[in-house]
């Protein structure tokens, strides 16, 4: 079953589609493709939302979190906002820092307005989004045809991203989506517990870019083990520019049957697996803040929510043995991203 509704983000009108299945309830907006609910039950049945969500909808205006918005045509960072593909130099907007791009500058699909149709089916209902990137209002080279559909069962969200280009381009789409398997956002993430399916991760300069590819063994990104995220998360990694994570992870296995990442809490026994056909994953742990309220008129405080951003490897048009995420003209773009939702017993 779903309904549409007609907001209004300032001046700007726009749909939210929600859903309600037997174990799920899922809501989201056609501005930046934008989820705004993913309502699941804990131990004892009681149904909670697991991703941040602000209080007032005007707060999605050009949010500089990016807040569950689906990201393109690049996702993270690119050094100094520049690259070449053949023998012509782009340059895109410079904001981040004021010096690199990050998530497609302002012409973010995050800010975009999409088309949408809504296929419901008896075992899932599929929300269907689509949007054009005129080249001639754009940075990037290339008109692209994009296309995100949101497939929700009773456990799960499977997200497909396709995209065409009639010119060779960078294409490296994913979702900003913040977990937070309490409820309700009830306490942080630290408590949670992570594992990633990665034993490698790209180490980051001072100004937060992608650069070279380490080991995360006896680093605070070991999550090959299941961990408590509070206990890699000291006193000294607080004290770096990142104040927490925000790295590209390699991932082991390019597997979509593989668990990439699994996110657990303890109390409340629900659970996240995180199952992608990309190479890596940026996780981020929420450690800038934006200070406005979030549902329920609470405040925000860091590590309130915890990202996995499937993605081609950020920068990776600078970065040696990296995927480019180039798009050749008339190549077909997919990849898909599963999060499965369950209780642990």
């Amino acid at each position: 079953m779903y309904s549409i509704t007609k907001q209004f983000i300032n001046d700007l009108e726009v749909s939210i589609i929600s859903v309600k299945r037997d174990l799920i309830q899922f809501s989201c907006m056609n501005y930046g493709a934008t989820i705004l609910d993913i309502i699941v039950p804990d131990k004892n049945g009681i149904m909670e939302n697991v991703v941040m969500k602000y209080h007032d909808l005007n707060s999605y205006d050009h949010d500089e979190m990016y807040l569950n918005a689906i990201i393109g045509p690049t996702s993270g960072r690119i050094k100094d906002a520049e690259f070449t593909l053949g023998k012509t130099n782009y340059s895109l907007d410079k904001n981040f820092i004021h010096t690199h791009n990050i998530h497609g500058g302002e012409e973010s699909f995050a800010f975009q307005l999409f088309e949408y149709q809504v296929e419901e089916l008896d075992e899932e209902t599929n929300i269907i989004f689509t949007f054009f990137k005129d080249a001639n209002y754009s940075r990037y080279p290339g008109d692209q045809n994009i296309k995100i559909t949101y497939k929700i069962t009773d456990t799960a969200l499977e997200i497909d991203f396709f995209g065409t280009t009639n010119q060779d381009t960078l294409l490296n789409m994913t979702n900003h989506a913040y977990f937070n398997l309490s409820g309700n956002m009830k306490k942080s993430i630290l408590d949670h517990v992570l594992y990633v399916n990665a034993s490698r991760y790209l180490s980051l300069d001072s100004e937060f870019i992608p650069t070279d590819l380490v080991s995360t063994k006896n680093t605070f990104l070991d999550f090959l083990t299941p961990t408590l995220i509070k206990d890699n998360m000291t006193a000294e990694v607080r004290k770096l520019p990142t104040k927490g994570i925000d790295h590209p992870f390699i991932l082991d296995d390019s597997d979509y049957t593989v668990v990439q990442a699994k996110l657990t809490d303890e109390q409340s026994k629900r659970s996240l697996s995180v199952y992608t056909t990309y190479p890596s994953i940026v996780i981020y742990t929420h450690n800038f803040p934006d200070g406005l309220k979030l549902e329920h008129n609470m405040p925000q405080v860091s590590q309130m929510g915890i990202c996995f951003e499937t993605q081609f490897e950020p920068n990776g048009i600078h970065v040696p043995n990296a995927h480019q995420a180039i798009l050749l003209k008339d190549q077909v773009y997919h990849q898909k991203t599963l999060y499965q939702f369950s209780v642990e017993e």
